[in-house]
């Protein structure tokens, strides 16, 4: 794999939450990164993520609502994405989050509205689009928080690693940019039963999720999700092991 070195650590402005941890945490994402020879960037023009979504119909769905310019509103105060590049400029993995101030209402109430996908159902919605979530924990998901999806990898960097690092970035980017205090996503319950769950590092998984004839017809999903005080402990958690793997290669 071709050597990279990556600097996407100049794009972050720490601002909120443990200054140390964060440092330590994003230092050992770019180190990763590196291995992977894979460059990091922030991004935020959606037109251009979308844009590439439809370049990739062969091996990625549909551009998530929550992250489509057409029906929403997307500006770098609420928004952004991670693009992942090979040597050559080549888009092999994208990440993105959504910041979303639920102060006084909660996931359930949101989702089911639909206001969670667009940010006006009722003119954009499909016909007979209709969310239902059953998941125990969904009214308690609240206040500052986070939806962190869209993630794509190339086929030929699958299997490599990817969605155990890049999802936590996103994560501890969203928290430092607004001080999110739960963080949540989707995720197929075939695959959350092989553990893909775990290596994206949620610490919640709760079936009752359906989402019927939306952008990709009638789906079940189980609803990942995690308190900050789970973030912050998973990231403490990475970012000693990324530190223990290294001291291991030079002992």
């Amino acid at each position: 794999m071709t050597t990279v070195s990556n600097s996407f650590r100049n794009q972050i402005e720490l601002k909120f939450g443990p200054r140390i941890l964060l440092d330590r945490f994003f230092a050992a994402a770019e180190k990763t990164a590196d291995d992977h020879g894979l460059i990091l960037s922030i991004e935020t023009d959606f037109e251009e993520l979308l844009a590439f979504n439809r370049t990739q119909t062969a091996t990625w769905y549909p551009l998530t609502p929550m992250y489509d310019p057409r029906v929403n509103r997307m500006s770098p105060e609420t928004s952004f994405w991670i693009s992942g590049r090979d040597h050559r400029g080549d888009i092999v993995a994208t990440q993105c989050a959504r910041f979303y101030d639920w102060t006084g209402t909660n996931f359930k109430v949101e989702f089911e509205s639909l206001r969670l996908a667009y940010e006006h159902p009722d003119a954009v919605m499909f016909p007979e689009e209709l969310a239902i979530c059953e998941a125990s924990s969904a009214t308690a998901i609240t206040g500052p928080v986070c939806f962190s999806g869209a993630a794509w990898y190339r086929p030929d960097y699958r299997g490599t690693g990817l969605s155990s690092f890049l999802p936590r970035i996103s994560r501890a980017l969203a928290y430092n940019n607004w001080n999110t205090q739960y963080t949540y996503s989707f995720i197929e319950p075939k695959l959350a039963a092989k553990g893909v769950a775990a290596r994206y590092g949620y610490t919640n998984v709760e079936a009752g999720v359906e989402w019927l004839n939306s952008f990709r017809g009638s789906c079940s999903f189980c609803l990942l999700w995690m308190h900050r005080d789970q973030l912050l402990a998973d990231m403490q958690w990475w970012t000693q092991q990324q530190v223990d793997t290294q001291e291991s290669l030079f002992a």
